[in-house]
């Protein structure tokens, strides 16, 4: 019944004979069926087909589902992304057994921003330059695009001829200048349809690391790391490549995983993060218990490891960082 509703809502006419064949029974029964069930909201046309009647029609049509997925990037929600099978869904989804959880992300909270919102895509529709305050100094910017990024907006504007991102969470006083239009250079357009992320430099660092086998999983089901290609090899392990624009997009993603994740290139970049591991456990102090119970929260995945191998597993993990060779539990 879902397919023959998806078909109507769509502004499909629906062929008995057609149905008949397809669900193998006869005309009659599907006449009786469907005489049935769509009382009020389907009528035949005078070619004899069924359509949906005027008053049953939504004001917004069902395939607007699909340009709705599409925008919330939600299209790669389900396995099937027909209408068909979104419709099935939402009759579904009434039942006090609907199968299917689907955990939210959570979003900062925009309430209040409502107006300041609309006055940004205003102002990018019609090309207009915008000033505002944004971390204690006056900006004055070209805004493209609003771009929603791990439950966070973000602003890409170009500021003195780079382009940039800005949370529109932390804009103030925002004022729209509709004396001063801009044309947008399609080479800005271009590469923010290209990123993956929101972190805008003029170049970027390709890194490469080593995911062993324990985790490569993890890796490979959905990209982790901006522009993401691995390679796996013989033991289970990947070889991984990303291309970031700081070192500071890069850390938090490897501090989660370890010890399973390791940077082999560039090598200054793994000894920063060695650097700052030892910083850390240095100030909480490793060898005392109380210390690990109030350690902060700041490197989760350190707390952890810390909890459970000594500072001489730490040495041994860390040392030797020129060797390109795969990460291993410890036993």
């Amino acid at each position: 019944m879902s397919h023959i509703l998806a078909q109507l809502h769509q502004g499909g006419a629906i062929d008995k004979h057609r149905l008949a064949q397809d669900f193998q029974v006869n005309v009659r029964t599907i006449e009786r069926d469907l005489g049935e069930r769509l009382y009020g909201i389907a009528e035949r046309t005078v070619e004899g087909r069924l359509q949906m009647t005027l008053a049953a029609r939504a004001t917004i049509p069902v395939s607007h589902l699909d340009t709705y997925a599409r925008l919330v990037g939600a299209e790669h929600l389900f396995p099937d992304s027909s209408v068909h099978y979104l419709l099935e869904q939402l009759e579904a989804q009434q039942s006090a057994q609907y199968p299917l959880l689907i955990q939210s992300m959570p979003n900062e909270d925009l309430q209040g921003h409502g107006s300041q919102f609309a006055l940004l895509q205003r102002a990018i529709e019609q090309q207009y330059e915008c000033c505002f305050t944004y971390k204690a100094k006056h900006r004055q910017v070209q805004p493209y695009r609003l771009i929603h990024k791990n439950g966070v907006w973000y602003l890409a504007a170009v500021e003195g001829l780079q382009l940039k991102t800005f949370s529109v969470a932390l804009i103030q006083s925002l004022q729209p200048d509709e004396a001063r239009h801009f044309t947008p250079d399609p080479q800005h357009h271009g590469y923010i349809n290209r990123k993956d992320d929101v972190w805008f430099t003029a170049s970027t660092t390709e890194v490469l690391l080593r995911v062993d086998s324990e985790t490569a999983h993890y890796f490979v089901r959905r990209a982790i790391l901006p522009e993401q290609q691995h390679r796996k090899d013989a033991d289970g392990s990947l070889l991984v490549t990303t291309h970031v624009s700081h070192l500071s997009q890069l850390l938090p993603v490897v501090r989660y995983w370890l010890p399973h994740v390791r940077i082999l290139q560039p090598l200054a970049w793994h000894q920063t993060l060695v650097h700052g591991l030892e910083q850390a456990l240095a100030r909480w102090n490793l060898g005392s218990q109380s210390s690990l119970k109030t350690a902060p929260r700041d490197f989760p995945s350190v707390a952890t490891l810390a909890r459970k191998h000594s500072v001489q597993w730490f040495e041994q993990l860390f040392s030797g960082g020129t060797q390109c060779v795969p990460c291993r539990n410890p036993s």
